[in-house]
């Protein structure tokens, strides 16, 4: 009989952020028990590619400006196989464990700002029966939306979508009606990144939370679930009551940051990017490792 373990799968839309992708991640990475993480409208450099991240193995649906991306912790006991790619927005990844035992298939799905995308290629996709499927979908719908005003038209690719889902047999993880998007132009909160389930994998998902504190205009969500011999690896963790904040402040201070003269939102992005990286330096340099 298999062993299990506890891991945690998150993702989150990060608006095309370089501050918010960097920082997702680097935080991610930071606990051992995070195993995945699915991030849609990632940060890519001038070359169009996501931010690497040590220790971790890196899917993508397209070569170059992809618009979502998949993490998957190295550990001995999982391993990762792309099996659907669809333009550069859809993204299939079968998690196995040892002597090829699969367990589930990971979709991160990101519908380019509206849902007519997916629901376009939804009609003759595939999908086993073990899965998730996570992600951006810009589709509205009462199924997760909850109750919406008489006067709000349900789109026809919304429809195609919520009926593809339930004639599939698909389970709903987001608790209806609780936003996950906070347009930055003030625009009406929404329900749009998902997380379903179906087969034998809605057994394996022991809870799911949202984060509302991300500096996208999306919340975080983080799935935990029972998997499969899928221990992580021993990490080294920060031993916070050892921590010299004094060489803390000299790094901080050495940088001699001006953040006086920013202007405009590029500036501002730049400097955001700037002082989270000088912070984890900061604090890699000053706060002793623990294995």
């Amino acid at each position: 009989m298999a062993l299990h373990a506890v891991g945690s799968v998150q993702p989150l839309n990060c608006a095309r952020g370089q501050a918010t992708t960097i920082s997702v991640l680097q935080d991610f990475a930071k606990k051992p028990e995070n195993l995945i993480c699915l991030l849609q409208e990632p940060w890519c450099d001038r070359h169009g590619n996501p931010p690497s991240l040590p220790g971790f193995d890196t899917f993508t649906p397209s070569p170059t400006k992809s618009r979502c991306v998949t993490y998957v912790r190295h550990t001995s006991s999982l391993t990762a196989t792309t099996v659907f790619t669809a333009q550069d927005s859809f993204l299939g990844t079968t998690i196995t464990t040892p002597h090829n035992q699969k367990t589930f298939t990971l979709n991160n799905f990101y519908s380019p700002e509206r849902a007519e995308p997916l629901a376009a290629i939804i009609p003759d996709l595939k999908l086993p029966n073990d899965c998730l499927l996570m992600g951006d979908l810009n589709a509205h719908h009462p199924w997760w939306q909850g109750p919406l005003p008489q006067t709000t038209s349900i789109s026809r690719a919304s429809h195609t979508i919520a009926n593809w889902l339930q004639d599939n047999e698909f389970h709903l993880q987001n608790e209806p009606a609780i936003p996950t998007h906070h347009p930055r132009n003030g625009g009406q909160p929404s329900t749009i990144d998902l997380c379903l389930s179906l087969g034998s994998t809605t057994q394996s998902i022991l809870s799911l939370a949202l984060d509302h504190d991300t500096t996208s205009d999306h919340s975080a969500i983080t799935i935990t679930q029972s998997l499969p011999t899928a221990t992580a690896p021993a990490v080294p963790r920060q031993c916070w009551r050892m921590a010299d904040w004094e060489r803390f402040d000299s790094r901080i201070q050495s940088a001699k940051m001006d953040l006086s003269q920013l202007q405009g939102t590029d500036d501002t992005l730049q400097a955001i990017t700037n002082v989270t990286q000088l912070i984890h330096q900061a604090v890699d340099e000053a706060v002793p490792l623990r294995t």
